[in-house]
């Protein structure tokens, strides 16, 4: 007989994207456990206790979920704790999540190009080096992209054009690669756009469709809008790409969030992750439908009865952007001239803590509302250009 009256969830990780997994937690009465080894990130502000242990390693968080006695374990935004929460899973018969296989599959470059081939999944054409082994691009065509297997936020990436620049393109890929990994892929010329599946019994049970761009860092994604641009035909030709590929790979109740290119026409799926995505993505998605996308993600990794209605139809326009800099840099302030009278700034740094050039830091997110899709996709693709950033090797210098 189980005497305890409060059930206990475990967050593995507690940066500022998880804080909405936490409270969707709290708001179900949960005894809640943060860890992670940076005590002054912001879960564990709100947590019941709080571990500081490095989840990177597996084994470290098996023994504190051993020990722990808790009822679920939750990953947060980032593959490393996807994949150590699923080891853990593993080991210990928690439910509703993929085998390690499966999550391999999904969340190493490497491997899914091995899976969309195998599978006549459309995605860009590759070939993947291991180690040291030798560097050879087949009948690829380039331009070409070479990405480290297993990094995420574009780190690592590089485009060439030609054989020449071809060494030097895998060695920074394996410079960024835990395992040395690195996948070269044929430049595919299309549009970025996200898919995020929420899947029951195998079956997607409601999606949405997000417009990404890459503004500042060209393979880190800083500006976002929905409702997406994208046609009724592209939408169902993703969607029942993706439909297969859960029922390829057997997926586990869930999320399963996609990039992936269109030239309006044909699709081209770039990689996967069953992890929320990063940067609070799913506020985005809140604030358009009026939604709350984290607490759908706790719904189905709890096994909970699953339903959703957007209490705005249609969607209210809104776009979203990380504020990042191409150089390093230690800001004072920053301003807008977005043209919205609403929006909405979470700030990520106070004044005067150094930040480092895109990808590896970012200042602030901020959301803004449009009257029309049309202003929505006019200034999204553009915030860049309507933000000021003051700092103290510049403006104040």
């Amino acid at each position: 007989m189980d005497l305890r009256m409060t059930k206990r969830a475990l967050l593995v990780g507690s940066n500022f994207s998880a804080v909405p997994l936490l409270f969707a937690l709290k708001r179900r009465g949960l005894h809640i456990s943060v860890c992670g080894n940076r005590p002054d990130e912001p879960c564990h502000a709100h947590a019941d206790q709080s571990h500081f242990i490095d989840y990177s390693d597996p084994n470290a968080l098996l023994s504190l979920v051993e020990k722990g006695d808790f009822d679920f374990i939750v990953p947060t935004g980032n593959d490393v704790a996807y994949m150590s929460t699923t080891f853990v899973a593993g080991k210990l018969g928690f439910p509703r999540f993929d085998s390690m296989e499966t999550a391999t599959i999904i969340h190493t470059k490497h491997a899914f190009r091995r899976f969309t081939e195998r599978n006549d999944i459309p995605a860009p054409r590759s070939v993947r080096l291991q180690g040291d082994s030798p560097i050879e691009t087949g009948a690829l065509r380039y331009p070409l992209l070479v990405k480290p297997s297993d990094s995420f936020s574009g780190r690592g990436v590089t485009k060439i054009f030609d054989r020449a620049e071809l060494a030097a393109a895998v060695a920074d890929a394996r410079r960024n690669s835990r395992s040395a990994g690195v996948v070269i892929e044929e430049f595919i010329e299309g549009s970025l756009h996200s898919h995020s599946a929420f899947i029951k019994d195998q079956e997607i049970v409601f999606d949405v469709f997000v417009d990404e761009y890459c503004t500042v860092y060209p393979y880190q994604v800083d500006s976002s809008n929905h409702p997406s641009r994208l046609f009724e035909t592209v939408r169902s030709k993703t969607r029942a790409i993706m439909a297969r590929v859960v029922k390829l790979l057997g997926l586990q109740d869930g999320l399963i969030h996609t990039q992936f290119l269109s030239d309006g026409d044909d699709v081209w799926i770039i990689e996967c992750m069953r992890r929320c995505p990063g940067d609070l993505y799913g506020s985005l998605v809140d604030q358009s439908l009026g939604i709350d996308y984290a607490d759908l993600v706790i719904t189905l990794l709890l096994g909970e009865a699953f339903s959703v209605t957007p209490r705005f139809d249609p969607p209210l326009f809104f776009g979203r952007h990380t504020i990042t800099s191409d150089t390093p840099s230690t800001p004072f302030s920053f301003s807008h001239s977005i043209p919205s009278s609403d929006v909405r700034i979470l700030q990520l740094k106070t004044t005067g803590k150094p930040m480092n050039s895109a990808p590896f830091d970012k200042l602030a997110i901020l959301y803004a509302r449009f009257g029309t899709r049309d202003e929505m996709l006019k200034v999204t693709p553009d915030f860049k250009t309507f933000i000021s950033l003051q700092t103290m090797q510049g403006d104040l210098a």
